[in-house]
């Protein structure tokens, strides 16, 4: 009975979850709300999450730069060669691996994306960050990730910059730099990509794998390059690309333009979102953290039950931990160990 019940829980999730993902259909999560009492859903929406019970029913959600990040790694994990393209020019005589969740030594920062290269008997790395705009500190982590990177998987790692959004950029960097006493002692550079440039390959079906982010590289937002991103999208003959797709022009064209007009200018595409991968990615990823969150929450009421107030720093070496089983077993322990004290022990043992 509980295998069928989550099964009607996931299906559930997948009725409204575009809605959410794209502030395009939010109130389609008012139905959920008697079948889901405990489930938080978490969506790519940068600090923002809708909690079944709480959030539902509220109309609008915060659509911010996290959507489109996640929607360009979702896209550049299925669909790398016109990615590498942009970055190195040509793919000739390259086989292109992605890399999933590469692991560098520093667990509060993650590198956007990493592809395996292969270039006769010759093995690299491509790390690729996306920005939606230029943020200070970007050479200082195009360094560090690409040292990172190089220690991990010990093959010379490309690093490349892709600029999403059309912007009139007076200058960006291309290089980290460190100077002493006035003199550059060391420096770093990197590949710069302004996908705006590539904006015409796009249009024209040469880039058409881009299709998804052309309102981003035109300098005109109107539902001219709407209905263009939508034809070249419909044009392909791969069924599940074709959702895909929908499913991150539509997140991305949220920027700039209302959801009662994207509602209507989609309206007879709609229903091939059911079958994007990319949905199901960000329904799968909510479901698993939003479980993991419940978890942690359920640890924090047994040992205030118990307790009495519990130190914020217990709460923070929970936050700290993303592994089921070990928050469960820990949840467990908290039922059985005979005080605070003990408890922390265990955390720190971990």
């Amino acid at each position: 009975m509980r295998g069928r019940a989550a099964l009607a829980n996931r299906r559930t999730t997948v009725s409204y979850c575009f809605g959410a993902l794209c502030t395009l259909l939010a109130t389609a999560l008012a139905a959920a709300r008697a079948s889901l009492p405990r489930l938080r859903l978490f969506f790519p929406l940068s600090g923002c999450y809708n909690e079944i019970g709480k959030i539902v029913g509220k109309r609008v959600c915060r659509l911010a730069v996290n959507v489109f990040d996640r929607s360009v790694k979702a896209l550049a994990r299925r669909y790398p060669e016109p990615f590498v393209r942009v970055a190195l020019g040509s793919v000739e005589d390259l086989t292109v691996e992605t890399i999933e969740n590469p692991e560098i030594n520093l667990p509060e920062r993650r590198p956007d994306f990493v592809y395996g290269l292969r270039q006769k008997d010759r093995e690299y790395i491509l790390h690729l960050e996306f920005q939606l705009e230029h943020q200070a500190d970007v050479p200082e982590r195009m360094f560090t990730y690409n040292a990172l990177l190089t220690a991990a998987y010990e093959r010379p790692v490309l690093s490349a910059v892709i600029y999403l959004e059309r912007r009139n950029y007076r200058q960006l960097p291309q290089e980290y730099v460190v100077e002493f006493r006035g003199r550059a002692v060391h420096a770093f550079p990197y590949l710069v990509v302004r996908l705006w440039e590539y904006a015409e390959a796009v249009a024209s079906g040469e880039l058409r794998e881009l299709a998804p982010l052309l309102i981003l590289l035109t300098e005109q937002k109107d539902e001219k390059v709407l209905a263009r991103s939508r034809e070249l999208i419909l044009a392909s003959p791969d069924r599940k690309w074709r959702a895909n797709a929908l499913s991150t022009a539509i997140t991305v064209a949220r920027r700039y333009f209302p959801k009662d007009l994207l509602l209507q200018f989609f309206r007879e595409e709609l229903k091939m979102l059911q079958e994007a991968d990319i949905v199901q990615d960000w329904i799968n990823e909510g479901i698993v953290k939003g479980e993991i969150k419940a978890i942690r929450e359920d640890i924090l009421d047994v040992l205030s039950e118990r307790f009495g107030v519990v130190r914020k720093g217990i709460g923070k070496r929970l936050a700290a931990i993303d592994d089921q089983a070990v928050l469960r077993s820990l949840l467990k322990k908290s039922v059985k160990v005979e005080s605070l004290e003990e408890f922390v022990r265990l955390l720190e043992e971990i």
